[in-house]
């Protein structure tokens, strides 16, 4: 389950770096549609990847492992992100203007999150496909 939630973590850190470099315009709209598709493939198959090391695992717990994991980063990504920023807001001097800074980072941890949590969906339904195909496989064996 480990493994799993680090690999949903630098899903979080990928996506929201992408956001904030292109919130802060720093690249143009095509790349970020790019970067965003690719990165999207790249933390999907490190996730199949990840999850298939468990595959003779029963399916109940392999969800179960996949639920936890995402759970896990689900709770510690805001509470990483968010809880020094807000400690720092109430710690400095409003002249700092740490607040205008908040809602664009809850933003950005929210929109990361949506995009694990997607990917995490679009991995699954491939493990569900491969293992459908290692049966269609096994019964022609079988067959033949």
């Amino acid at each position: 389950m480990l493994a799993l939630a680090l690999t949903n973590a630098v899903g979080v850190l990928l996506f929201g770096v992408l956001y904030a470099v292109a919130g802060a315009r720093l690249m143009p709209q095509p790349a970020f549609v790019v970067c965003l598709l690719l990165i999207f493939a790249l933390v999907t198959a490190l996730w199949v990847r990840v999850e298939a090391r468990h595959r003779g695992l029963e399916m109940l717990r392999r969800l179960g492992r996949v639920a936890g994991a995402l759970v896990l980063v689900v709770v510690a990504a805001p509470v990483a992100v968010l809880m020094p920023a807000f400690w720092f807001d109430s710690q400095l001097p409003a002249e700092a203007g740490i607040t205008r800074y908040l809602a664009p980072l809850m933003s950005l941890v929210l929109i990361s999150l949506v995009l694990v949590a997607a990917v995490n969906v679009v991995g699954a339904g491939v493990a569900v496909a491969r293992g459908i195909g290692g049966w269609r496989r096994a019964a022609r064996a079988g067959e033949r």
